[in-house]
């Protein structure tokens, strides 16, 4: 993949300057410059002085650290630049100890290799926990995922679904607890000193003795979901670790349910939105 910038701005400048302004992250042109994939005017250049009228590309490098798993991706939507996919339960966002060749990231990079792109190294943005299904978005490629970082995280947006014990009230509300690693290393818990943690939720159904929750976080700590609905005494069903398993459900019932982002190539706005697994206790419309 190639991408090419015209410089139209009267005064001089670098061919560095050029493309950290379109998004090129410093070590992304670390590696143009070392494998000469960088050119001024269709000739290959390093740092070199850009004037009104030229033009800068750049070609991406293959890659060949991400395994690719041919395994099933459900896509939501493809761009030029990003894919949506839905995530099911039980699969990794990135390759870790127990799996190093079969997540998010790994069949990503197998569908892409699949569409022709050689060596490709996709980038999972909002990653999600094994046991959480749901949206999640990838860039297609380390410019992508740069850019995206240089436009900040001002259009990017999650919401969540959950089902949970008991009848929340109030039915719309925030939980400010501020969250800490348990004595085991694992747990999140309510703590006085613990990393501040917001949860905007708004309860959509009930049904005996669940709740259907939207959920807005407006802070990212680990287990934040699972350890805030603990706290206040609606563990999610399913939860293993800060709940109990059901004999229906092995898993916490957690979703991203909603995604909005805005693609810094394009500037359009995107909203992604999924209904509740059909395999949850169903709720009245």
């Amino acid at each position: 993949m190639n991408y090419s910038f015209q410089y139209s701005a009267e005064r001089a400048t670098t061919v560095k300057r050029v493309l950290m302004r379109q998004g090129v992250s410093h070590r992304l042109l670390i590696k143009l410059f070392a494998a000469d994939l960088v050119f001024l005017n269709g000739e290959p250049t390093q740092n070199q002085p850009v004037i009104h009228g030229d033009k800068v590309r750049f070609e991406l490098p293959p890659s060949t650290g991400v395994a690719q798993s041919q395994a099933a991706l459900q896509i939501v939507e493809e761009l030029d630049n990003w894919l949506i996919v839905n995530k099911p339960v039980g699969l990794a966002s990135v390759p870790g100890p127990h799996d190093q060749t079969d997540s998010l990231l790994n069949r990503a990079a197998g569908y892409l290799a699949g569409e022709g792109i050689e060596g490709p190294q996709p980038a999972v943005i909002t990653r999600l926990d094994r046991d959480t299904c749901g949206l999640v978005l990838i860039a297609k490629h380390i410019f992508a995922q740069g850019k995206l970082d240089q436009a900040g995280e001002t259009g990017l947006t999650k919401q969540y679904q959950a089902v949970v014990a008991g009848r929340v009230t109030p039915a719309v509300g925030t939980i400010t607890l501020p969250l800490g690693k348990a004595a085991d290393g694992i747990h999140r818990e309510v703590q006085e000193g613990g990393q501040a943690a917001i949860t905007d939720y708004a309860v959509a159904a009930t049904q005996g003795a669940f709740s259907l929750v939207n959920i807005v976080l407006k802070t990212g700590r680990t287990h934040q979901i699972r350890a805030h609905f603990a706290a206040i005494g609606h563990p999610l069903i399913g939860d293993p670790l800060y709940g109990e398993p059901t004999p229906q459900y092995q898993h916490q019932l957690l979703q991203a349910s909603g995604l909005t982002f805005t693609d810094p190539f394009t500037g359009l706005s995107h909203f992604y939105h999924l209904a509740a697994p059909t395999e949850w206790p169903s709720f009245p419309a």
